[in-house]
């Protein structure tokens, strides 16, 4: 009887312990949304919270492609000075990701998201996805961004009914 109760427990010890391991273990999936959500953070704070983030999780050469720029901007510092000179300007810009979709092929790996931009997150009428398509390069065991097309905002409105 002992022994039986000391098998159970260890069973169902080790399928908790297993349960975790899958939970929890980071996947490529899970550490590649976490360099993307890392980047869309550190792009909602200051400049040098943007730079800390693009140095860990970002080529050096990275190329960003957004639909209303005539040219992508190519490189960290590139990218540094676009986004310090868009918060001199203007109203502070909020960026996270929704409709995740992650598929690993190798060492790379493509994100589509919509980026949702929007100068007040708290209300929802003022936000406005764009479809982008991130390309992600494992480099030891973390992925760096590589090159990003966003597109241009969606301004979904429902049809005008007669």
């Amino acid at each position: 009887m002992l022994a039986k109760d000391a098998v159970r427990f260890t069973l169902i010890g080790l399928s908790a312990v297993a349960t975790l391991g899958v939970l929890f273990y980071p996947t490529d999936e899970k550490r590649v949304k976490q360099a993307a959500d890392a980047i869309a953070a550190a792009a909602n704070g200051d400049v040098a919270e943007l730079s800390r983030a693009l140095e860990t999780y970002a080529s050096p050469d990275v190329s960003i492609t957004v639909a209303e720029l005539p040219n992508p901007v190519v490189g960290r510092a590139a990218l540094i000075d676009l986004v310090g000179r868009a918060k001199a300007l203007g109203p502070k810009m909020h960026f996270q990701f929704d409709a995740v979709e992650v598929s690993i092929e190798g060492k790379h790996a493509r994100i589509n998201a919509d980026l949702i931009t929007s100068l007040r997150p708290e209300v929802p009428e003022l936000r406005r996805p764009r479809h982008s398509v991130a390309t992600f390069e494992k480099s030891g065991d973390h992925f760096r961004l590589v090159s990003a097309e966003i597109g241009a905002e969606s301004r979904e409105q429902p049809e005008a009914r007669p």
